[in-house]
């Protein structure tokens, strides 16, 4: 990932969350909701590494629920924003300033999650970073895709499943980032994400969709 990406973050860190999100509120408590019960269930005390955190702002819930949270960003003021958030707390979450294509677990986690476009966006070979990342993660990981990018949904599959990942799914993300829209309108949107036929006809034009990994082929709720 190039310097000008994280001197282009940089610029924007201050009040980017606020910012940059219409319905900020519903659409963190969205991801929350994916990141935790979609395949495997996190629980309390698991862990999480978000790649591409940003400000810190979707880092406040899964620290809330008890859960053992690492943030990572290439914007060096992006992280300070971040630990500013955490300031008056006792070492809640940990962020630090890297780029996830150079990325090496030394220790296990739970999870990996990615929902600000930080891997198939800027990762330019992801299938290498997704094959050193799947012996360290317990149980799943969740990227976000842009299905008109660079890598389309049926590679970023394959590269998946050459990764040793299973039970590989995706579902859109629905909730608008520039559109203000009432919590009913919201929640009608969130559920239209598992309607078989409806799901893929609007990312033809817009909106990002998940796709999931797991590391076991057991059988597990989804969201």
């Amino acid at each position: 990932m190039s310097l000008d990406v994280a001197g282009k973050y940089d610029r924007i860190a201050d009040g980017f969350a606020e910012r940059s999100w219409a319905n900020l509120e519903f659409d963190m408590q969205h991801r929350f909701r994916v990141s935790t019960s979609w395949g495997p269930r996190l629980h309390a005390e698991d862990s999480v590494l978000e790649l591409g955190c940003g400000d810190g702002f979707l880092a406040q819930l899964f620290v809330q629920h008890r859960l053992a949270y690492r943030g990572l960003d290439v914007s060096p003021r992006m992280v300070s924003m971040a630990q500013r958030r955490f300031a008056a707390r006792d070492n809640e979450a940990r962020f630090n300033v890297g780029d996830a294509a150079q990325l090496s677990l030394n220790e296990p986690v739970d999870a990996v999650v990615s929902y600000m476009g930080a891997f198939f966006t800027f990762v330019e070979e992801p299938l290498p970073l997704l094959q050193r990342l799947r012996p360290k993660i317990r149980k799943k990981i969740i990227l976000d895709l842009n299905p008109r990018g660079r890598i389309p949904l049926r590679r970023a599959i394959e590269m998946f499943r050459a990764a040793g990942f299973v039970n590989i799914a995706w579902r859109p993300f629905f909730i608008p980032m520039t559109v203000k829209l009432p919590g009913p309108v919201l929640r009608t949107l969130s559920l239209c994400e598992n309607v078989p036929g409806l799901r893929a006809l609007p990312l033809r034009w817009r909106f990002d969709l998940l796709l999931k990994g797991e590391t076991s082929d057991g059988n597990h709720g989804t969201a």
